[in-house]
């Protein structure tokens, strides 16, 4: 019977100058989900990962987490299991700061909150991460009307006809039984809304996923059914838990 997890990539590096990698945060929670998953027997028959690096690592130390446990190296290797699909990449951060200059020169507000968002990143925190979602939130929501659109930046229609084709394909009948998908918190918002059967907005889970956290689906009389739904079950600990 197959089973779809859908799975956010462990926490990236927001405070520095390249987001697309893990922390060593990130790379402990990604192996510590393989580990988890691996103590109760859910090992995977496939892994799909977007072609970013945050997706790449998140799959590579999860597999390594699933090593840890169970051995078997040379069958469990990235070439056996793991594959690649653009199609489940996150927006391209140009993006984020093309819209962000082109609000901040018509909206004094959001100017406002941008220079202090650039004041506090770097330190990281609570506030760090609130400035940021209600940022991210506004330029998600002008993209996503289209009304404007920028030149070399990807629109919104392009976007989620990339993330529903993808899903389409791998969330189908299936031969592969455990089947682990890699990605980040916007694709995974969209998805959920879609197989939810959620109106409204499609970006209203993104600020809540939780790094490396498990949403799953089982295939049941024709459907997939949720199973679980941003579950970190593999991070007891407080401390681990990242949304940012």
């Amino acid at each position: 019977m197959s089973v779809v997890y859908l799975v956010r990539h462990g926490q990236a590096n927001s405070q520095g100058s390249d987001y697309d990698l893990l922390t060593p945060l990130g790379k402990k929670q990604a192996f510590a989900l393989g580990k988890y998953m691996a103590t109760n027997g859910e090992i995977p028959d496939r892994i799909v990962t977007g072609t970013m690096r945050r997706h790449k690592e998140t799959g590579e130390f999860f597999l390594e987490g699933i090593i840890s446990v169970i051995g078997d190296r040379d069958r469990l290797t990235a070439d056996n299991l793991i594959q690649r699909d653009a199609g489940w990449n996150e927006f391209a951060p140009e993006l984020w700061g093309s819209y962000s200059k082109l609000l901040a020169s018509r909206k004094p507000e959001f100017e406002k909150i941008l220079n202090q968002f650039a004041k506090v990143r770097l330190k990281g925190g609570i506030r760090s991460a609130a400035l940021f979602f209600k940022l991210t939130e506004e330029i998600l929501n002008f993209w996503r009307e289209g009304k404007e659109t920028l030149e070399g930046i990807e629109t919104y229609q392009s976007f989620e006809k990339r993330i529903f084709h993808s899903c389409n394909v791998l969330i189908t009948p299936s031969e592969t039984e455990k089947n682990f998908i890699f990605t980040s918190g916007t694709p995974i918002s969209l998805v959920l809304k879609l197989l939810l059967g959620q109106s409204g907005d499609g970006f209203a889970w993104m600020p809540w996923i939780w790094n490396t956290s498990l949403s799953t689906f089982r295939r049941v009389r024709g459907k997939y059914l949720p199973v679980s739904i941003n579950g970190i079950p593999h991070l007891p600990d407080k401390i681990d838990r990242t949304l940012f």
